[in-house]
């Protein structure tokens, strides 16, 4: 907005002044007090009324600036303004660019780590496709349980992919229902029932008749991940136990553990800690997955685990989401 124009706007000033000047013609004229007076006084109070507007269309020109400067700026800081109104826009700018800084930022963030686990991810797809292409080579004839694994890794690691950017649209992707857990747990058994036979794993399945208020869907992703890292962190001949006490769902294994200085990072995105470094068989996505999930499912989620004497995950629900 120019100068001029904002000059034009103070004509209530002028409009008052005239409105003033008529009602003394009005009281001078009534009492015929002589106009000599009143010409007086528009002559030397015209030029103060004059300089008033221009001093005030001045003055909130100079606001108005400022107030542009602030709008461009990155890091708006809070200004102080003698006019409410503008003391106001002030006020709301600030506080409308600062969610938008702090909504930049938690973008910039997702996008970082949305490109470090793609990468990530897409060395972790080459270990199972350069499994079978080293059975290929080496072998006219591959056993049919050596290809099922592999391709079970890859199905696994495209599902935890999928997962993933589904995390974005979660709330919309819900559906709560009474299900039974054993229903849940036994196609994922029935899934890896290969890694089992192949490390000669025993199960150890205490479930019963429980169900739960939960979506089947999305518990089922968090249950997959938590079986299956016990069974890739377990030794051949191990034992692996799943069994319920009250409102939790315990699985236990007797693997290779975690290094204390490792648990409080578990459920950190990316995060793979001394046992994904030394095998080379994670992506540090699976555990924040699941945790971001049972957040959403009102579920608790924890881990107990030693070095070298295996690890405890307990699901904790809701007492009122179990029967």
């Amino acid at each position: 907005m120019s100068y001029w124009q904002i000059v034009i706007k103070q004509w209530p000033l002028g409009l008052g002044y005239v409105i003033l000047v008529g009602f003394l013609g009005g009281i001078f004229g009534l009492y015929d007090v002589s106009w000599n007076i009143l010409i007086d006084i528009v002559r030397y109070t015209w030029f103060i009324v004059v300089a008033v507007i221009l001093l005030r269309a001045s003055y909130q020109k100079h606001q108005i600036h400022q107030l542009n400067q602030l709008r461009t700026q990155k890091s708006m800081p809070r200004q102080n303004f003698n006019n409410p109104v503008l003391q106001a826009y002030s006020q709301t700018l600030h506080e409308v660019q600062q969610e938008y800084l702090n909504s930049q930022q938690h973008l910039e963030q997702q996008q970082l780590e949305q490109q470090n686990y793609l990468l990530t991810w897409s060395h972790e797809m080459k270990t199972p496709l350069m499994a079978l292409m080293s059975l290929a080579d080496s072998q006219t004839l591959i056993p049919s349980a050596q290809v099922q694994q592999q391709i079970v890794l890859i199905q696994n690691k495209i599902d935890l992919l999928l997962n993933y950017e589904r995390l974005a649209d979660f709330n919309h992707d819900l559906n709560f229902e009474w299900v039974q857990l054993q229903a849940l747990v036994t196609p994922i058994i029935q899934k890896y029932a290969i890694f089992f036979a192949n490390k000669h794993l025993r199960l150890q399945n205490f479930i019963g008749e429980i169900k739960l208020l939960t979506d089947a869907k999305w518990l089922t992703v968090v249950l997959e991940q938590i079986i299956f890292n016990a069974i890739k962190y377990s030794q051949p001949q191990q034992q692996i136990t799943i069994k319920v006490l009250k409102n939790q769902l315990l699985i236990q294994d007797e693997g290779i553990g975690i290094a204390s200085s490792d648990l409080p990072r578990v459920f950190e995105p990316g995060f793979t800690g001394h046992n994904g470094r030394e095998q080379q068989i994670a992506t540090g996505m699976g555990l924040y997955i699941a945790h971001q999930i049972c957040q959403h499912l009102e579920i608790q989620l924890t881990i107990a685990s030693q070095k070298g004497r295996g690890t405890t995950v307990k699901l904790t629900f809701p007492h009122n989401h179990v029967r």
